[in-house]
């Protein structure tokens, strides 16, 4: 059986990075990703220093059709494209229509399968409206979340709590202890969150259509897994 192809739509972030280093070293389960990237020396890093393709497809500047024949093709596409704090008009080009924009293009190339990085608690404005300098960023993932929940694809959302950089734990927080968890610790290492979405795209059964809300705790993600 031929592994899985993925195509990754924000890989030189740190989420991306990681997550094209997991895929890239499993070819037992799947196919060299593919990285689709914003701008010529992204794309020269990934062709020559991970060796692996990569489409120079800018989802803030290309139209769904070119987004579509980028992804032709492949099983899954991962979302995890930010601003990156530069600015608002970037957070609803990128976090918001971007991440309509993606997932129009797999309706049209016809892949079926389709995770996107969102927020912790993105569709409760009681948690965020009052953060400063989020507001606009959560107003721009609830919509694009509201977006993803309405396509007829085989969806998961992710809501990680607060990234960091630190190395892997592996380990999370079941989803009927989130509550009181993100009370005392908000937090997740990007690299499981990366670890997490590679485990998604091999448990789809378990991941379909579920929001999933991500912070580090002590359950091993594939004990996690099975409690979705």
């Amino acid at each position: 059986m031929a592994g899985l192809k993925v195509a990754i739509i924000g890989a030189n972030g740190k989420i991306g990075r990681f997550l094209v280093d997991y895929l890239k070293h499993d070819p037992t389960h799947f196919d060299t990703p593919l990285a689709i990237v914003r701008n010529a020396e992204q794309q020269e890093y990934f062709n020559k220093e991970v060796q692996i393709h990569a489409s120079l497809t800018s989802i803030e500047h290309t139209s769904v059709k070119e987004v579509a024949a980028a992804i032709k093709g492949y099983d899954a596409v991962v979302f995890t494209a930010g601003a990156g704090g530069k600015g608002v008009e970037r957070i609803f080009t990128v976090d918001l229509d971007g991440c309509c924009k993606a997932l129009e293009a797999c309706e049209v190339a016809g892949v079926n399968r389709f995770i996107v990085v969102s927020a912790l608690k993105a569709e409760d404005r009681d948690f965020w409206w009052d953060i400063p300098g989020l507001r606009e960023y959560y107003i721009a993932k609830r919509a694009a979340d509201h977006d993803v929940r309405l396509s007829k694809i085989n969806w998961t959302i992710l809501q990680p709590g607060w990234l960091q950089d630190e190395p892997s734990t592996g380990k999370l927080t079941p989803l009927d202890q989130v509550e009181e968890r993100i009370k005392v610790d908000k937090t997740i290492k990007r690299q499981d969150v990366a670890l997490f979405i590679k485990e998604a795209l091999l448990h789809e059964k378990e991941t379909v259509h579920k929001t999933i809300t991500l912070v580090n705790g002590d359950v091993p993600i594939n004990e996690f897994i099975t409690t979705l």
